[in-house]
């Protein structure tokens, strides 16, 4: 996306963040808040566990507050919000309302294709969280996507058993790098991508990629600031 006024909808995720999420197209639906969360865990990011529930399971999502509820309510039928113009970074940033962490530092022949705010909700379709989501592409077919999330406070369990982790220091944060996830896009041929993932600032940072290694992927990760 180029143009500087093109007209950016508002988006509603109703997915779950860990499973790579909508530009992945590996999101997992979010399950009724009312299932127990899982006991058993892999790591903690954030609010984010990953539990030794095999892969591809139903993330679980907290209940929503009584406070959450009301306002799902209350914005059921939603004012339709005035347009939103200019340059992609600006429309993510009004959307989100914060500024994305955006690379210092992109490997050879890397580019920025699309730069897009979107809204979590879970399955009763109250929000949980904002997304801003950067994702570049290489002559070589190669593909990266760089995610800033900002959650509310309700746990999420997201089921990671029987993936290779990789424990990780992110900028003086534990992280994790998990290799080899399920991956359809139709912007490159690639059929798994690994993802770095960490917590920094009050955000979950997600760096995924195709075709780099760990070390690169770090590099692209500590070059990052907002």
């Amino acid at each position: 996306m180029t143009a500087s006024t093109t007209l950016y909808p508002r988006r509603r995720l109703a997915l779950a963040f860990a499973a790579v999420l909508l530009v992945l197209a590996l999101a997992l639906a979010a399950s009724p808040g009312a299932r127990a969360m899982a006991a058993g865990f892999l790591r903690q990011i954030g609010i984010l566990t990953l539990s030794e529930r095999p892969a591809g399971e139903p993330v679980l999502i907290a209940p929503a507050s009584p406070e959450q509820l009301a306002l799902a309510e209350a914005t059921a039928t939603p004012i339709v919000p005035a347009s939103l113009s200019g340059a992609p970074l600006e429309v993510a940033v009004a959307q989100a309302g914060f500024p994305p962490y955006l690379p210092g530092y992109l490997p050879a022949g890397f580019t920025q294709v699309e730069l897009v705010a979107a809204e979590y909700v879970d399955d009763s379709g109250i929000g949980h969280g904002m997304g801003i989501f950067a994702t570049y592409l290489s002559p070589t077919d190669g593909y990266l996507a760089i995610q800033t999330t900002g959650f509310d406070e309700r746990a999420q369990d997201v089921p990671m058993g029987g993936r290779t982790i990789t424990d990780v220091v992110v900028n003086g944060q534990p992280g994790v790098w998990i290799e080899a996830l399920p991956f359809a896009s139709s912007l490159v041929s690639s059929q798994a991508i690994n993802m770095l993932l960490w917590s920094e600032n009050g955000y979950v940072l997600a760096v995924q990629a195709d075709q780099l290694s760990l070390a690169e992927v770090l590099k692209i990760a500590e070059s990052l600031s907002q």
